[in-house]
């Protein structure tokens, strides 16, 4: 039975991160990522720093280059007029 999980590992330390599956709760998670990272980012802070320090205060543990993919996103914006059509 296969398994939706991406498995990273960095030398001894490995940590398992499930994946979303659908792009709504993805979009939730990288929302919730990017907040952290705006808590923390300053000029003359790294992403590395708060990739490695930060993030696992926070139970999050992505990779670099998830994080390159998330901090790329663009997010849909909700339309409330949308929305009253249902209320």
């Amino acid at each position: 039975m296969p398994c939706n999980a991406d498995l990273t590992c960095n030398l001894f330390e490995c940590t398992f991160v499930t994946m979303a599956y659908n792009r709504r709760n993805y979009i939730k998670r990288a929302q919730y990522i990017i907040s952290v990272y705006n808590q923390y980012k300053h000029v003359d802070v790294p992403d590395t720093r708060i990739l490695n320090n930060y993030f696992p205060n926070h139970n999050i543990y992505i990779s670099y280059r998830q994080w390159m993919n998330i901090k790329g996103m663009v997010f849909p914006k909700v339309d409330e007029s949308q929305l009253s059509l249902f209320n």
